[in-house]
């Protein structure tokens, strides 16, 4: 994309409107708003403000549909993408689609945030999208935001819809008339993508898309995070932050270890010790590169959410002698864990390293989220 591109493009972000004045015409509706996807998919709110006044002698172009940061965003109609601002950290996040039938809907103000920040150094479309690429309705495209000049407004979609004429359309009747979807559809038009690209064929999709809700989990490949890797060991490091999110832990001024100075997972390892739920795999170390052991989880679970056994269940065959042994019972007598060799599941395989897909699934159990 030139220069001259991205200045133009930059432009129409900033004011989300044409040059050509709103139509009100409400014909469109009965023929159009019926046949579409509702393009955000989740809780939001929004009313009529189409042709209000802005600063500058602006007026509203479009509808803003309030929701939160990274709610799924979808084509309302089958079309080919056009135009699209997708410069990581810097001239993102939004896009145009042509649909096939000759309308066009705009989607603008899409996250430019890593998950969880305010550091404008994410990305809210989809990867693999590009000018030229053909989406079918309802497919996920991007998530909701606050790039461009919606800091101040908070996370929406500003939503635009110009008729086959180029004439740019008051959008709410037709999204108050749009169909509303529970997920996106995949790129068939139908079925759950979820929010990984990576995660579809794995049992433990739906608990990984519940974490993610809950704030735990922001993916595996920042600053895109559009991939979890599920088959991956999780790793101390990783748990500390998983559960210090979880546990909303204050930082801590102390240094409790020796191995983890200046590292990524420093700030959590130390809040996760100095409230009791930390443990190293030493006097002096915490071993935070080292894969995560399913006997590790049942201790670290069992300090952070206090479970107990007071029948003194013995759940497992394998786990006689293993120092965290009655961690494990406790994490099995409250349904955390249901075994390792179903269907008998009399087997907790303690010693075996703990992937992030089936982390996911504890998690999501410990929570009450998920199964």
């Amino acid at each position: 994309m030139n220069g001259t591109m991205r200045a133009t493009l930059a432009f129409l972000l900033v004011v989300s409107t044409l040059a050509s004045p709103p139509s009100t015409t409400e014909a469109a509706a009965d023929i159009y708003g019926a046949g579409m996807y509702f393009p955000v998919i989740g809780e939001n709110h929004y009313s009529d403000t189409f042709g209000a006044p802005r600063s500058g002698g602006r007026s509203h172009h479009g509808v803003d549909i309030m929701a939160e940061k990274m709610t799924p965003v979808v084509a309302v109609a089958d079309g080919t993408v056009g135009w699209m601002h997708d410069e990581i950290g810097g001239n993102c996040c939004a896009l145009a689609l042509h649909h096939d039938d000759g309308w066009e809907s705009w989607y603008i103000h899409l996250n430019n945030d890593t998950p969880g920040t305010d550091d404008g150094l994410g990305y809210g479309i989809v990867e693999g999208l590009e000018s030229g690429v053909h989406v079918h309705a309802g497919q996920l495209i991007g998530w909701v935001g606050d790039s461009g000049n919606a800091e101040w407004a908070g996370p929406h979609l500003h939503f635009e819809l110009h008729d086959p004429t180029g004439t740019v359309v008051n959008p709410t009747p037709h999204v108050d008339a749009a169909i509303v979807l529970d997920a996106p559809l995949d790129e068939a038009g139908s079925g759950y993508t979820g929010y990984f690209r990576d995660d579809e064929t794995s049992v433990h999709q739906a608990n990984i898309d519940l974490i993610f809700e809950a704030g735990i989990t922001a993916g595996c490949n920042p600053p895109l995070n559009d991939r979890f890797c599920p088959e991956d060991d999780i790793t101390r490091g990783q748990m500390a932050a998983f559960l210090r999110r979880n546990l909303e832990l204050p930082d801590s001024e102390l240094d409790f270890f020796d191995d983890d100075d200046g590292t990524l997972f420093e700030g959590d390892i130390n809040a996760l010790a100095e409230a009791g739920v930390g443990f190293g795999c030493g006097e002096t170390e915490f071993c935070w590169t080292q894969p995560l052991q399913r006997y590790e989880l049942a201790e670290f679970f069992v300090r952070a959410y206090g479970y107990d056994n007071p029948d003194g269940i013995d759940f497992f065959t394998d786990d006689d002698g293993n120092p965290f042994e009655e961690s494990i019972n406790k994490l099995a007598n409250h349904g955390i864990t249901l075994g390792c060799n179903p269907p008998e599941n009399t087997q907790y395989c303690p010693d075996r390293s703990l992937s992030r897909a089936e982390m996911a699934s504890f998690f999501a159990r410990a929570l009450g989220l998920g199964s």
